[in-house]
């Protein structure tokens, strides 16, 4: 492989040998750079302001164990770095053949414009990079001779770059997801990212059109803890959205999903008129803080003495709403029953007490899919006596 690194007077930042092929409808090239050139070529990589819209959420202690990976491992692996370019911003030049001076169509001089360098995204492989930042940095400040060799040899090895031609955010955050198949990722990540989820899509318009769930959604945790001043994460929401428009517990199927993606709008009317005037009226925990009357702040301490701020709780709603409007046509009564019920904890006769849902004293709902479905048919049963 061939490098220059030219002045930064020249029109190009990067001249080396790549591997040009071609995948999803795009150009893509096939290269590797010393550790101490990338930490050149990408030094605002490391700031996760820079990549979060293309990316997930920068987790600085998954970076630390990666650098002391690299610190302690002789012989690390690390996977390539997988990044996004602006067309304009790359040229290709095939080598020539020696025999018959016919070109390499796939192999030759891959040149990166320095006034169009800092349209690389990386959408996969942000933790390591940050690593390599980090060690190279605290390798350089140390003066004992173990880590000057251990800095010697780091910056002569190489990491593999993939790089895209490119740069539509909504499209690398789809390619992140892509790539992600085969090893897990934060159900958050997935619902932000996957645009071939009709849900997913509802629920991030949702995060910030609805009044009861807007600023309330956690968007980079797969869940709440009891101190957070959020509702829920933006994958339950998501979950959450199916089991009001599709019932608890049933599979949204490819078919029923692509009818859902052909009308976004109105799965999100909905889902809106579920969130803003259903909600509000059943509780009013829900209806305090649309109106304002209760801020997010508050919720922590509101978690102490009422199920209203449970996940749970909230996908039981939804899915009560959607059984009842299949054979009500408004949902005031059942809106009615459940705000004049007791959900405080440990009421002895309290409405999830004799759904099955908690026990008699209790502070935690019982998850499980059984008890979830058996208090949803109590509840709407109960609801339509009381009619």
């Amino acid at each position: 492989m061939t490098l220059t690194i030219p002045n930064s007077g020249n029109q190009y930042s990067l001249h080396v040998s790549s591997h040009r092929f071609f995948q999803g409808g795009r150009d893509v090239y096939f290269f590797a750079l010393n550790l101490e050139t990338l930490d050149g070529l990408l030094p605002l990589r490391v700031d996760d302001s820079v990549v979060r819209d293309a990316n997930r959420r920068l987790t600085p202690s998954h970076a630390r164990n990666i650098q002391r990976y690299l610190d302690e491992k002789e012989d690390w692996v690390l996977g390539a770095l997988m990044l996004g370019i602006a067309p304009d911003a790359v040229e290709f030049e095939p080598y020539n053949s020696t025999q018959n001076e016919q070109p390499f169509p796939n192999f030759g001089e891959l040149r990166i414009r320095t006034d169009r360098v800092n349209t690389m995204k990386i959408f996969d492989g942000q933790h390591r990079r940050r690593a390599i930042y980090e060690i190279l940095a605290d390798l350089s400040n140390s003066r004992d001779s173990r880590s000057l060799a251990k800095l010697n040899t780091l910056r002569k090895a190489s990491m593999t770059i993939v790089l895209y031609v490119e740069d539509d955010t909504r499209t690398l955050q789809q390619m992140f997801v892509d790539a992600s198949n085969t090893k897990p990722s934060e159900g958050s990540t997935v619902t932000r990212f996957d645009k071939r989820d009709a849900f997913n899509q509802v629920a991030v318009r949702l995060a910030d059109s609805s009044s009861l769930f807007r600023e309330r959604v956690e968007m980079d945790r797969s869940s709440v803890g009891r101190t957070s001043p959020y509702l829920l994460a933006i994958n339950q929401l998501a979950a959450i959205l199916k089991s009001m428009e599709v019932g608890y517990g049933r599979r949204v199927s490819r078919d029923l999903n692509d009818y859902y993606l052909r009308d976004l709008d109105g799965l999100h009317r909905r889902c809106i008129a579920w969130s803003d005037k259903f909600m509000p009226v059943a509780r009013e925990e829900y209806g305090g803080l649309t109106s304002g009357s209760i801020d997010s702040l508050e919720i922590p301490q509101l978690r102490t003495s009422t199920f209203a701020y449970n996940v749970t709780f909230i996908r039981v709603l939804a899915a009560c709403y959607f059984r009842w409007m299949q054979t009500h046509d408004s949902w005031e009564s059942l809106a009615g029953f459940i705000r004049n019920a007791s959900i405080s904890y440990g009421g002895g006769h309290g409405l999830l007490v004799k759904a099955g849902l908690t026990n008699p004293g209790g502070t935690t709902l019982l998850a499980r899919r059984q008890e979830v479905a058996m208090a949803i048919e109590f509840i709407v049963r109960a609801a339509e006596a009381a009619t």
